[in-house]
């Protein structure tokens, strides 16, 4: 059976080998699912069959066994991308079905969407190759913080890097799609939020914050979440007893949890139509929407567990308890974090969406965000939130230097922002922790990014007015 000891037995450059496969893997099947969930229809994966209505307008490429093995793959399939964009060859080409383009003569395709350029293999070649390398690099770094061993792992290390790598594949997914199609596949983000929330569960010591204040002055912090509920309830004047707590911890996560679903779904409301006709369309499109069944199945899941956790964790031991986090407390956490991320994403759109008079960003982003804050918590998107900008104001001054296109996905900035956040997390927190330990401060600064935000876009909208 895998577990960290029978992995810390292997030899060292076995393991290292064994873990830049996985990686390998894990970016092929990233690549097949990129190809699967964009809009556009594409066929760079070796894995797409060719349907028959391409076949019917010319030849079709001949797959060969080569063309399925990761990484050399794509060398191999760049051999149609040459033969299919050689003007010349297209000249001098008549009879296209006597062509074999193993043999070297020309071959000339049908139109294949997706192969518009002779260099679509090369991004998947590299998305293979240097996500393998940030696997095997990060689990050299896990090794080294869990053991003295340079390559030998603990299992609380072990979890630690298997998470980090499913967060980092979530990521890549969710980049790629969005590049392609400026979408974000809520098929990967979705069931992404609820990894999040079971890590958080299952290795409570990943997701520890920098501080959970008791109290609005930050004097207090704690890492108990029930403790916290506590000063709460004795603050207004109740008893803080075991089931009092236990009710209010759990209420307060079923309550986030209620309103991250009821935000999933098709929620589209105008009031244009009339209150009385509004709400009957609201309500038809509900149920008639496919995505409403499964988001019922995944709420009442979500608080069956949310109430298993509090029941096993909630001041088992006490009120006078004093221990670890445990997963109640990392639980929390990462509810924090997933809405968090999510609202701050949300305000951006709307407060955007107001001064420019267009959609400033997708809903994808917003479910992103909170897929993002579900792993790293609240501190951690909050980090991601404000270090994103810097890589897409980067992206748009080299893509305005080739191309005139407006639109910029902003998916790929959270990612690259998560991945550097996770990287560097402990210089982050050590610079910022005297800032996240007065909450008042960080939502004061907060609420004027917010209106400077505001302010900034509606300048920008008055100054392309007069442009024009």
């Amino acid at each position: 059976m895998f577990s960290a000891s029978s992995l810390a037995q292997t030899p060292d450059s076995a393991r290292l080998i064994a873990v830049f496969l996985i990686g390998v893997l894990l970016a092929a099947l990233a690549n097949y699912c990129v190809d699967r969930l964009g809009w556009i229809v594409r066929y760079r994966s070796p894995w797409r069959r060719f349907p028959k209505e391409l076949s019917d307008k010319g030849a079709t490429p001949r797959r060969t066994w080569q063309d399925y093995i990761p990484i050399w793959g794509w060398l191999a399939v760049s051999r149609f991308a040459f033969a299919n964009n050689d003007v010349g060859a297209r000249k001098k080409s008549v009879k296209r079905a006597d062509s074999d383009p193993d043999k070297g003569a020309p071959w000339i395709f049908a139109h294949i969407p997706g192969w518009e350029s002779r260099f679509f293999w090369v991004r998947p070649f590299f998305v293979e190759i240097l996500f393998a390398i940030l696997i095997a690099w990060r689990y050299a770094f896990w090794s080294s913080v869990g053991s003295g061993d340079a390559f030998g792992l603990t299992s609380s290390s072990l979890a630690g890097w298997a998470v980090e790598t499913v967060l980092f594949w979530l990521a890549l997914c969710a980049s790629l799609v969005d590049l392609d199609d400026y979408v974000i596949p809520d098929l990967l983000m979705i069931p992404g939020v609820l990894l999040g929330l079971c890590a958080a569960v299952l290795f409570p010591v990943l997701t520890v914050p920098i501080a959970w204040p008791l109290d609005w002055t930050g004097e207090n912090s704690t890492f108990s979440v029930c403790e916290f509920a506590s000063y709460l309830l004795t603050s207004n004047g109740a008893v803080a007893s075991v089931s009092n707590v236990r009710l209010f911890v759990g209420g307060s996560l079923s309550l986030a949890w209620t309103f991250w679903a009821f935000a999933l779904l098709d929620r589209r409301f105008y009031l244009r139509l009339g209150v009385r006709r509004a709400f009957a369309i609201f309500w038809r499109r509900i149920r008639r929407s496919s995505l409403t069944p499964i988001v019922g199945v995944m709420w009442i899941l979500g608080l069956a567990g949310i109430w298993l956790v509090v029941g096993k964790y909630a001041l088992a031991e006490g009120l006078d308890r004093v221990v670890g986090i445990n997963s109640l407390d990392s639980l929390a956490v990462s509810f924090v974090g997933l809405l968090v991320g999510a609202v701050l994403i949300w305000a951006v759109r709307l407060v955007g969406g107001a001064a420019l008079g267009v959609e400033a960003m997708g809903f994808g982003d917003v479910v992103l965000s909170g897929m993002i804050g579900s792993f790293v918590g609240w501190q951690g998107v909050v980090v991601v939130f404000f270090v994103a900008p810097f890589f897409g104001l980067v992206f748009g001054l080299i893509r305005r230097c080739f191309n005139s296109a407006r639109e910029i996905p902003y998916g790929p900035f959270l990612c690259l922002a998560t991945v550097t956040y996770v990287i560097w997390r402990e210089q982050f927190d050590l610079a910022l922790k005297p800032y996240f330990d007065d909450p008042l401060f960080a939502l004061g600064l907060g609420l004027v990014g917010f209106v400077l935000l505001g302010v900034l876009l509606a300048i920008l909208r008055v100054v392309k007015a007069l442009s024009r």
